[in-house]
């Protein structure tokens, strides 16, 4: 059984993006926590929980923080379970993606505690997805997920992420 999980911990960081299943897993209680935000290499990275009926607020008011800050603000959907939004977070103290990342201030929201996202232009079916924000905290209609790359590696996620944070918009 050992083999088996060894193989599937592999087969999951080779799979460019995940599809979210019907159920929910059970919470991991390790990653349970909100992480606080990181800085320190020209980028912000923060967990947000947020309701059907505060997400509009909610995501206006990290607009406003990530504009204070001359950051880009962006949404990423990810969840514990998926391969390759492990393998983002596991990469980005690796200076290519420190350099795709620049700039930025990504609000993250757990797929699987994200509300309901009909009529909000946003969709959390595959994921890792980062949606650009406009100043209203909407998104702009600009996204990227994680079919951009082949393998979860810095070498192969880095230059689309980089090409899309960066891209005149």
């Amino acid at each position: 059984m050992s083999r088996a999980f060894a193989f599937l911990a592999v087969l999951a960081l080779a799979l460019p993006a995940c599809e979210k299943p019907d159920e929910k897993p059970m919470p991991d209680p390790a990653n349970s926590a909100a992480a606080a935000p990181e800085g320190g290499d020209g980028f912000v990275v923060t967990q947000l929980t947020t309701s059907q009926s505060t997400m509009k607020s909610d995501l206006a008011a990290e607009v406003k923080k990530a504009k204070a800050q001359g950051l880009k603000p962006y949404v990423e959907f990810w969840a514990s379970w998926c391969g390759p939004c492990m393998a983002i977070k596991k990469s980005l103290g690796d200076s290519r993606m420190k350099q795709a990342f620049k700039g930025t201030y990504i609000i993250q929201i757990d797929a699987d505690k994200a509300p309901d996202l009909a009529g909000t232009g946003f969709s959390s079916s595959v994921i890792p997805v980062f949606y650009e924000l406009g100043d209203d905290g909407k998104p702009t209609g600009r996204k990227i997920d994680g079919g951009a790359w082949g393998d979860n590696i810095p070498e192969n996620m880095a230059p689309p992420l980089d090409k899309f944070f960066h891209a005149a918009s």
